[in-house]
């Protein structure tokens, strides 16, 4: 790929450096779609999505343009972490199917042109997998796969733990084993134990991991979690307190992690697993994508880049201020380009709004804003991530403290379970208007369906006018465009209310994004900013219906731009050299 590099002028431009059109990996030119699959689609009336369920439904992703799919995690577990507590890393749990059906799920998908990432989850096992059970019985070549250590004596005969680490779902990070006689080490739950980096056969181990799935035919993987892969030698060291307003001495937050997360000997370890995804590249020619999952500032984000990821997950839209209900065309121009500015010569950027882990986008802003950021994250130059229901406007379901399933709400108990608990953004998809939204036909689902399913769905949005469904698809293909794919983005008008910005390439369209963030109208001239001073209308958000009445394919005058809030137009610009 020919490198990428920054000018500043006025705006800021993303270019390419040399004429004609850059040779582009798969990942860079596709939709990445996060498909939850206990939430996707239930094939056997149990309740809970499974393999055979995304098989049926693969024809969804070609209609909306999507060209890759992430798993999450589908393995053998106990499922006291929903997968990511893995007691078995090269099988697949029953209530998912089994080894066959994800063979056939490789196969039909990569028969529609879709590639599959699957999650890939290195730092810890299920305290049930096998390795741990013979840790704890010092059973070579298992003693040391895990963080033990000794314990600290206590008042009145108790052990304490060596240091006061604590678990990212809060409480402290080590657990007692009687049968050991030690503490383990957990930065996640306690069923979650940690896998010992500093023991060359875990490393190895590891990579065996990676080397079954892609004999299997993945074509990338989603790295969850690499930010804690290692921890301090010296287990006497305390971490500092972080002063962070507004956690309690409980929480993860209110400790400065210097001594858990993202050691420079992580370099290594992610080295290392570039250097069997490129073995496989090697092998047939196929791209092997690597995505790294870390919640960390865009500087030290760009690092994973230079381990050799083909780049790290962005959550700037997300955390930790992200998109908020007061967040306008200044503030989302300021996010956006953070990516931008930070990005170097050979890596690529990357957006997205929400996973699996943290709030939708309708309940950080509103609902009604669905259009306008999906047309926002599908026009911008990089790669987009969708979660999945974004693609229709998926709301939050509300579950009770009763009903809560989540291990993190679980643990923050009644009073402040809502806090935290991730419940709400994994209700499961509603494809149509029947029984369970037509998830399952089971009595109850593993989490309850939105009741706003009725309206709010696949089927019925398809078959309407206009709607989210169908702006989502009508976009993605627009983003194959030579203009999309690797164009410039040149910021235009930006305000209180609107973000805008053209993108363009050398001997194609120019094309026009605007989109109103703010919470008034906002009446603005572009023609500063482009060759034109008309354009064709290519696609709206479809909630123009205010006067000038924006359709689809009419010509507008484009000094004087009317949007309302939540409003957004993509325009094709007619050049002056065009009018002559």
């Amino acid at each position: 790929m020919k490198s990428l590099f920054l000018i500043y002028f006025l705006v800021i431009q993303i270019c390419e450096s040399a004429v004609g059109n850059p040779q582009l990996e798969w990942w860079q030119t596709t939709i990445i779609y996060q498909v939850y699959p206990r939430s996707f689609k239930d094939s056997d009336g149990d309740g809970t999505g499974d393999l055979r369920g995304i098989i049926s439904k693969l024809d969804h992703f070609v209609y909306l343009g999507v060209q890759a799919i992430w798993l999450s995690p589908f393995y053998k577990s106990p499922n006291k972490d929903f997968g990511y507590d893995i007691s078995n890393h090269t099988d697949v749990d029953p209530l998912f199917g089994d080894l066959e059906d994800f063979a056939v799920l490789i196969n039909q998908a990569h028969k529609r042109d879709i590639k599959v990432i699957i999650d890939f989850v290195p730092n810890h096992t299920s305290d049930l997998h096998p390795w741990f059970q013979a840790s704890i019985k010092k059973q070579e070549p298992y003693t040391d796969f895990y963080v033990w250590s000794e314990s600290k004596p206590g008042p009145d005969g108790t052990r304490l733990p060596p240091n006061n680490w604590l678990s990212l779902f809060g409480g402290s990070a080590w657990k007692w084993n009687q049968d050991r006689q030690q503490f383990y080490y957990h930065a996640f739950l306690e069923e979650q134990p940690d896998l010992n980096y500093r023991n060359p056969k875990v490393i190895e181990e590891i990579k065996n991991v990676l080397r079954f799935w892609m004999n299997r035919g993945v074509d990338g993987v989603r790295c969850d979690a690499v930010l804690y892969l290692l921890e301090s030698e010296d287990l006497s060291n305390n971490e500092p307190k972080s002063n962070a307003a507004n956690f309690t001495s409980f929480q993860h937050e209110s400790l400065d992690h210097i001594y858990t997360s993202h050691l420079p000997e992580i370099k290594q370890i992610i080295t290392g697993w570039k250097t069997i995804t490129k073995e496989y590249t090697q092998k047939d020619g196929k791209t092997r994508f690597m995505v790294i999952e870390a919640y960390e500032t865009p500087e030290k984000r760009q690092a994973f880049v230079e381990y050799g990821a083909d780049f790290a997950f962005n959550f700037d839209l997300i955390t930790p201020i992200g998109i908020t209900r007061d967040c306008g065309g200044v503030c989302i121009k300021d996010l956006v380009d953070t990516e931008y500015t930070v990005v170097s010569s050979d890596s690529w950027p990357n957006f997205q709004f929400g996973n699996h882990d943290r709030p939708r986008i309708s309940v950080r802003r509103n609902p009604e804003a669905a259009n306008a950021f999906n047309m926002l994250l599908l026009t911008l130059k990089g790669t987009p991530t969708t979660y999945y229901g974004e693609e229709i406007g998926m709301e939050e379901i509300h579950v009770s403290f009763e009903d809560t399933q989540d291990p993190f709400g679980l643990r923050f108990g009644k009073e402040r379970y809502t806090e935290v608990s991730r419940d709400p953004c994994r209700s499961p998809l509603q494809w149509n208007d029947g029984y369970h939204s037509g998830f399952t036909t089971a009595k109850k689902p593993w989490l309850p369906v939105h009741p706003n399913y009725k309206t709010l769905n696949i089927q019925t949005q398809m078959e309407s006018d206009h709607s989210p469904i169908q702006l989502y698809s009508q976009l993605a293909r627009l983003r194959q465009e030579p203009s999309f794919q690797y164009g410039d983005l040149n910021y235009a008008v930006v305000n209180d209310n609107i973000f805008s910005y053209v993108r363009q390439t050398e001997g194609q369209p120019q094309y026009l994004v605007t989109i109103n963030f703010g919470k008034s109208k906002s009446v603005d001239d572009y023609t500063s900013y482009i060759q034109g001073r008309e354009g064709k209308v290519i696609a709206h958000t479809g909630n123009l219906n205010n006067k000038p009445f924006y359709k689809q394919n009419i010509i507008i005058d484009l000094s004087q731009i009317i949007l309302k809030s939540d409003q957004g137009l993509v325009i094709e610009i007619i050049s002056t050299k065009d009018e002559l």
